[in-house]
């Protein structure tokens, strides 16, 4: 009978590993899946970055030529749009940054 219990043990192990096998195979499966969106999400990041440093230099462009004319409203506009893209670019950096922690 020891033989035949062996055998049963044996069995009964190699269920308990399947079935761990199992679990580790999804639980990767998840954290690529979290990987390849974090790739994504920087990806994006870097190509918002690019838009919004762009649209900053042109807007610093613009700076010299609206205080020349000295028209408080155009300078006050001009204020608007690069604070708005400014706050738009440090969101890109920080969305870079919360998909490279993972």
């Amino acid at each position: 009978m020891s033989k035949l219990q062996e055998l049963k043990a044996i069995n009964e192990e190699k269920k308990v590993l399947t079935a761990k096998q199992k679990a580790l195979r999804e639980e990767l499966n998840e954290t690529k899946e979290e990987r390849k969106a974090a790739r994504e999400v920087r990806a994006q990041s870097r190509q918002d970055v690019r838009q919004f440093k762009s649209e900053l230099r042109e807007l610093n462009a613009t700076i010299y030529g609206a205080f020349s004319e000295g028209n408080s409203e155009s300078i006050g506009e001009l204020a608007d749009s690069i604070m708005e893209t400014a706050t738009a670019l440090a969101t890109a950096v920080r969305n870079f940054a919360e998909a490279s922690e993972t």
